[in-house]
């Protein structure tokens, strides 16, 4: 459809509007600062001069009305401007009149955000359009987002299906950081490793015109927790341990995510290229309970033996003091984690996961930090007790029904419910609020979280354009400018801990050299999302090493002797690996033995016991002075004790001490596979995909150098991009830079002793050479790096 015709149709009605503002308005098509057209996507966009691009669906009977010769969309279709589609209007005075015009039922929807997956072979959008009929308007997509033409069908099918319905608000569509259609940039533990903030804000930029361009609007990061503690599972997603750095890192992202920019690079505030981020897990979920995960129930718990609770918001706060336009961050999401203090005290009045703690979402966040953006909760924190390890999370609450739990979160602060779709439940969460603050207490409560939530729609631009355009995903995603900073930005995050002789050093010959790189065992393990049989492989793809080396490698047995799997098909053992011949090894230039960092679970889910998590590969017994006994934190249990009036009930906390028990290491071959090749062959080098710390005195005087990168588990990144930059540095292509974002410790004894709340705690690591390898520290081919970085950073931690 295009303008003259719109205009026609409008005039030959009525001539006039008259909008809510009670200002008369004459259509004037000559006076049009506006032109319109249909995309090839079928979407029709307006070009304003001077005035924002609006787009939307012809099917969804949707009209364009003119003031002041520039176009708006009429979302309601009623003929007339509202100020909520007023796009010379704030965001503050649009998201009021919206709400001002919904009813409760309307604004109750808009608390609700559902991951989806969609039939990537068509782009169809079925599985969401229930709760899309129910007001539902925001959903997150899936890590794989298919192919580009399949993506755009979903986002624009999905937008088109909502526009011309109720008040036409947009759906926000959410993603994590890294999707796979985006250029190739490190994780956040990567990027930390570059000591570089202006970088975490380039990737930032990058990623939000990306995302905007593929119609993605929010993002589910960046995850903000400091990785104070260890042996916790999510270290990789964080920016480190140290106050400082993490609090640069996430101040420069936020800043990058939200602000959009001209082509000089001039901040422009909220605009076209803005993502609404969710900065997580608020207050941080680093300081974990001997380093086990709050997604389960056996990591429920953030303890701060340190009395370090402060220090945790240091972060959060840096994002909350943006040097951009933007000003704040406008989404922060909760942990799961219960907060325990040093004496086995909960923080709060009840020992509640912060979706459900008024403590830190209203007198912390909200009064205390000066936060009035969206709390969006993180995924499914109610619903019925699913059991041990099972959603939901609804940690210190299981005992609630879910309209108890619901209105509990909303007391307490939460504005959107993640990974949730149950509209039912919340209704009755709000009916049982009416019952005991009253209708007013509730319909403010209400009106407050759909005006947040309506007016970051309003400050992204959402409901002018969302749509996505295929033409414009060429000009914009995983350009050939943003593969190659992404790539450069790789490298920067990758440590030389250590290089004896020079092993590694400038290239100075074309020359692949001769490597052997020996294939990696691993058995079956069982984990948070199922059973991992076992398997053997080589630790790299073989495309990718054979473009930078002469590859000598190792077979596997025809015949498998391992375990059976479901199937009752036998599984890899580590004998069925056929090492390379002692002739084939000998004709090598050196071993590259690359190996994940010691991965273990602090629980046993068969024997249902507490056990320790270990950051060696070998055996590990945690029966040394430091391990603690009893625990900090457990569930209250009631027991029955005699007294000098007879048996009585009490309450105690349960003891998840795990002293005496001996750790799983499910990569404990990554050991085996280091000194055999250290055996065998005069120079080695060991190249560790590290997620979290681990302590090298195992093997670290048996090699020769040792190179560290922290992209393992990063979402999206091209398949071989970390790989390759690895390789780069490891053949003299590239100079090693990175330095280290984390602590390595001397040995299992400093890891019980350090305090799970406390930054930069542990005795470091000294190797073979005389280095200690602390925070900051780093090699590149001249020794040791002692720059601007490591001066401005290697000072005290910061204490909140």
């Amino acid at each position: 459809m295009n303008k003259n015709r719109v205009l026609s149709m409008v005039m030959a009605s009525t001539m006039v509007f008259v909008p809510a503002s009670s200002s008369v308005v004459t259509l004037a098509a000559e006076n049009a600062k506006w032109t319109e057209e249909q995309t090839a996507d079928g979407w029709m966009k307006v070009t304003q001069d001077g005035g924002k691009t609006l787009g939307y669906s012809p099917n969804s009977g949707v009209t364009l009305l003119e003031d002041g010769g520039y176009a708006f969309k009429d979302l309601n279709r009623n003929g007339v401007l509202d100020p909520y589609e007023d796009w010379r209007l704030d965001a503050d005075t649009r998201a009021k009149d919206l709400v001002s015009q919904m009813a409760v039922e309307e604004k109750l929807p808009l608390m609700l955000l559902k991951e989806y997956d969609f039939q990537y072979d068509k782009g169809k959008i079925d599985s969401v359009t229930k709760e899309l009929d129910s007001g539902m308007r925001a959903v997150c997509t899936p890590f794989n987002l298919g192919k580009v033409e399949y993506f755009v069908k979903y986002v624009n099918g999905i937008q088109e299906y909502v526009e011309g319905t109720g008040y036409g608000i947009p759906v926000e569509i959410d993603a994590e950081a890294g999707a796979d259609l985006s250029s190739a940039w490190p994780g956040h533990l990567a990027l930390a490793a570059t000591f570089d903030p202006q970088l975490a804000g380039t990737y930032a930029r990058t990623m939000s015109e990306e995302y905007r361009a593929l119609g993605i609007a929010g993002m589910m990061a960046p995850q903000t927790d400091l990785a104070t503690e260890p042996r916790w599972s999510r270290i990789t997603g964080t920016f480190g341990e140290d106050p400082q750095l993490a609090s640069d890192m996430v101040k420069e992202y936020v800043n990058g995510l939200q602000s959009s920019y001209d082509e000089e690079g001039n901040d422009l505030g909220w605009g076209e290229d803005s993502i609404l981020p969710q900065v997580k897990h608020f207050p941080g979920d680093g300081a974990a309970e001997g380093g086990r995960e709050s997604h389960s129930f056996d990591g429920k718990y953030c303890v701060y033996p340190g009395d370090n609770f402060a220090t945790h918001l240091l972060p959060f706060k840096s994002a909350l003091e943006l040097p951009g336009l933007t000003g704040s961050a406008v989404g922060v999401m909760p942990s799961y984690s219960i907060a325990i203090d040093a004496d086995g005290e909960p923080f709060d009045d009840e020992a509640v996961a912060s979706g459900f703690s008024e403590f830190k979402l209203t007198e912390t966040l909200r009064e205390s930090m000066g936060y009035d953006g969206v709390i969006s909760s993180d995924f499914v924190i109610t619903g019925e007790a699913g059991g041990n390890g099972m959603a939901p999370r609804s940690w210190g609450v299981e005992d609630l029904n879910v309209a108890e739990q619901k209105l509990k979160a909303i007391d307490a602060g939460v504005d959107r419910f993640g990974g949730e779709s149950d509209v039912e439940g919340l209704k009755a969460a709000y009916d049982l609020g009416v019952e005991e603050y009253g209708e007013e207490y509730m319909q403010e409560r209400i009106d407050g979280s759909a005006f947040r939530l309506l007016r970051n729609y309003f400050r992204a631009g959402l409901f002018e354009n969302i749509y996505a355009e295929t033409s414009n995903i060429e000009a914009v995603v995983n350009t050939e400018e943003k593969q190659a900073a992404g790539y450069e930005a790789l490298q920067k995050g990758i440590v030389m801990l250590k290089n004896s002789g020079n092993l590694i050093k400038a290239a100075d010959t074309e020359e692949k050299p001769t490597v052997y790189i020996p294939m990696i065992y691993r058995p079956e393990s069982a984990g948070m999302f199922g059973t991992t049989p076992a398997s053997w492989s080589l630790p790299a793809d073989a495309d990718t090493a054979a473009e930078y080396f002469n590859v000598v490698t190792d077979t596997v047995a025809e015949t498998l002797t391992g375990p059976a799997d479901e199937d009752g098909n036998p599984t890899a053992a580590w004998e069925d690996i056929v090492r390379a011949s002692d002739e084939e090894v000998a004709a090598c230039d050196y071993a590259l033995v690359i190996v994940s960092s010691p991965a273990s679970s602090g629980y046993d889910s068969e024997t249902e016991e507490y056990i320790p998590i270990s950051l060696q590969y070998g055996e590990y017994t945690a029966d040394g002075d430091n391990v603690r006994e009893p625990s900090i934190a457990g569930d209250a249990t009631e027991v029955t004790i005699e007294s000098p009036y007879g048996a009585q009930t009490v309450t105690e906390n349960e003891d998840r001490s795990y002293y005496g028990k001996t750790a799983n290491v499910t990569n404990s071959g990554d050991l085996d596979t280091i000194l055999m090749a250290a055996e065998r062959c005069e120079n080695v080098i060991v190249a560790v995909n590290a997620s979290k710390p681990m302590i090298f005195s195992e093997f670290e005087d048996k090699v020769d150098a040792i190179v560290m990168n922290f992209n393992v588990g990063s979402i999206g990144l091209a398949k071989s991009a970390p790989t390759c930059a690895m390789f780069d540095i490891i053949t003299g292509k590239a100079e090693p830079s990175g330095l280290l974002p984390l602590q390595m410790p001397a040995d299992m004894d400093t890891v019980e002793a350090q305090y799970e709340d406390v930054p930069r705690d542990m005795e470091c690591y000294v190797d073979s050479e005389g280095n200690t390898y602390d925070f900051t520290f780093g090699m590149n081919w001249s020794g040791v790096i002692n720059d601007e970085r490591v001066a401005a950073y290697n000072v005290e931690p910061l204490v909140g």
